[in-house]
């Protein structure tokens, strides 16, 4: 017989969650891979913009040394430049000119035709371009304008570089030198300068800036991206200084670039991975939502029928879905826990009634207690013959006994209870002729506390009837504190006095409840922390070393 293996039983909600949690750790790998990918492609797309601007710069740098160089020679050397001069005539500059022109034509071939070259002669007034012209006439003026108040007369070339202007609203780099009179300048359009870097792939809102060694703007393709665009371009720096460029560069570049589809369609498929996941999800979800959850709102409400009242039965719902058959047994619920509530409500009725009766039943055992004890003392006075004690003593007990046949109420004020053992001392110093240290150290706001009557009495009558000073007279003393414990407002009353202090074994009986004697000797404790217990529940301490009691104010 083969032994059968027995599984282990899940819940739905543990199912649910262990299919979600073996979910997670796929997507994390998924982003991890796609975050090393686009890194990747983001630094491949750099790398290839980077060489292709290296390669730019190397090659326009070497144009610009040839075109300064070309300059520079030519002004300071080219015979043909001789021929302005104020001995010749017209015919000789003309073809001065058409010679000039014959050799910036053959330098064009290796410089590029996008340099333009003007040559100015002050003396003669003469400024003629000396390569074919790419302007309009109107930019050609503003051109000549320039040139002509840039003019500089120094000997030599040194010190001169290449420098930006605007003419006509367009940007330009140009070269210029003036030596012995003649002027020759070269001038080339910031647009035609980045034209190689426009075969480039910088996407669709990719950007080409120049700026001059001061860290100004004089040209760019088009305007930088902004707001998330920003975040999404790369914006890479390329310093003249370091390049040997009069410029720096500055391009905004789409950091996927010619790789972009690759990661495009593999985001798409993490996408689609990503909508099945939430697609599954929610259908777990309401799942959960329509199923599982009303199921649990069903199961939480039968375990609060033990604590709900009669008018919150009325409105449990043990589940708010539309699953009939729960509501079904919602309806027949309500009615068992309206029954069920109204029998709680007439058994704690009976309990509360027989709780009063008896907290009234140990109120009537303290006062015959204190009855005997007051008409012994006025009788061993009358047998002494000293009327006048006794008639003392006769207003004392009759206060005494007047706020006895007062106390049938479950709380009095603290003043009336601390007037009460006064007037029970001033009896008893009487009845002894010794003298009782008393004090009372009780805030005057605190003496309209309402405590169970015949309480502080008690213990003071206690003390006299067995405390043993060691001292020549009995001292006691009634304290009471105020302090706040977990938010509530509490009043410590302390009774204190110098005697030997009650037996180990005689508060331990107190402290159970049990009677200390057959007789009812100190019925009058036992019965006070049976009435603490009954009025307070578990919402008071009681100390019997020093007799401290605290209760809520």
């Amino acid at each position: 017989m083969k032994n059968l293996e027995k599984r282990r039983a899940y819940t739905v909600v543990q199912i649910l969650r262990k299919t979600l949690w073996s979910a997670i750790p796929v997507v994390i790998i998924f982003v991890i891979i796609s975050s090393f990918s686009f890194l990747e492609i983001r630094k491949q797309n750099n790398l290839a913009v980077e060489n292709a601007v290296n390669i730019y710069q190397t090659e326009l740098e070497g144009k610009l040394n040839a075109v300064a160089h070309f300059v520079q020679w030519t002004v300071v050397h080219d015979p043909i430049l001789d021929s302005f001069s104020l001995d010749n005539s017209i015919g000789i500059f003309r073809q001065a000119g058409n010679d000039l022109r014959l050799r910036v034509s053959d330098m064009q071939y290796s410089t590029g035709s996008e340099f333009m070259y003007f040559f100015y002669w002050d003396q003669g007034n003469i400024f003629m371009n000396a390569s074919e012209l790419k302007v309009s006439y109107k930019t050609y003026k503003a051109i000549r304008k320039r040139v002509i108040m840039d003019t500089v007369k120094i000997i030599g070339a040194e010190g001169f570089s290449w420098n930006t202007c605007v003419v006509d609203g367009v940007p330009y780099l140009y070269y210029q030198i003036t030596y012995n009179h003649r002027t020759f300048v070269a001038f080339v359009a910031a647009e035609d300068i980045v034209a190689p870097l426009s075969k480039t792939n910088l996407g669709r809102y990719g950007n080409i800036k120049l700026q001059n060694l001061n860290d100004e703007s004089f040209y760019e393709t088009a305007e930088s991206p902004r707001g998330f665009l920003s975040h999404y371009y790369n914006k890479l720096y390329f310093p003249g200084e370091k390049s040997g460029l009069p410029f720096t560069l500055v391009i905004d570049s789409d950091m996927l670039g010619s790789y972009g589809k690759i990661f495009l369609l593999q985001f798409l498929v993490f996408l689609t991975a990503l909508a099945l996941s939430v697609i599954m999800g929610g259908y777990i979800l309401a799942t959960y939502k329509r199923v599982i959850l009303p199921i649990k709102i069903f199961s939480s409400n039968l375990s609060k029928m033990d604590s709900i009242s009669d008018t919150a039965s009325l409105s449990l719902d043990l589940t708010d879905s539309k699953i009939q058959e729960l509501n079904q047994i919602n309806d027949q619920f309500k009615s068992l826990i309206h029954e069920i509530t109204r029998l709680k409500i007439n058994i704690y009725e009976a309990e509360l009634d027989q709780n009063k009766f008896r907290i009234l039943f140990l109120q009537q055992q303290i006062k015959p207690h204190f009855y005997l004890n007051c008409l012994t003392t006025i009788d061993s006075m009358l047998s002494l013959g000293d009327v006048s004690a006794a008639q003392k003593m006769l207003q004392f007990t009759s206060k005494y006994f007047r706020y006895l046949f007062q106390a049938d109420k479950d709380f009095v004020p603290l003043s009336s209870e601390i007037a009460h053992a006064e007037d029970y001392l001033d009896i008893q110093m009487m009845r002894l002729s010794d003298d009782i240290e008393y004090t009372c150290d009780i805030d005057e706001k605190d003496f309209d506390v309402l405590i169970p009557p015949l309480l502080v009495i008690s213990f003071v009558e206690n003390i006299i009837k067995y405390a043993e000073p060691n001292e020549d007279s009995l001292k006691i003393s009634i304290t009471g504190k105020d302090y706040v414990r977990n938010g509530e407002d509490y009043l410590e009353i302390s009774i204190r006095d110098n005697g030997q202090g009650f037996p180990s074994e005689v508060i331990e009986k107190i402290r159970n409840g049990e009677y200390l004697t057959t007789d009812g000797a100190r019925i009058g404790i036992t019965n006070c922390i049976r009435r603490l217990k009954l009025l307070y529940n578990d919402d008071y301490e009681s100390d019997l070393k020093t007799w401290k009691m605290v209760a809520e104010l």
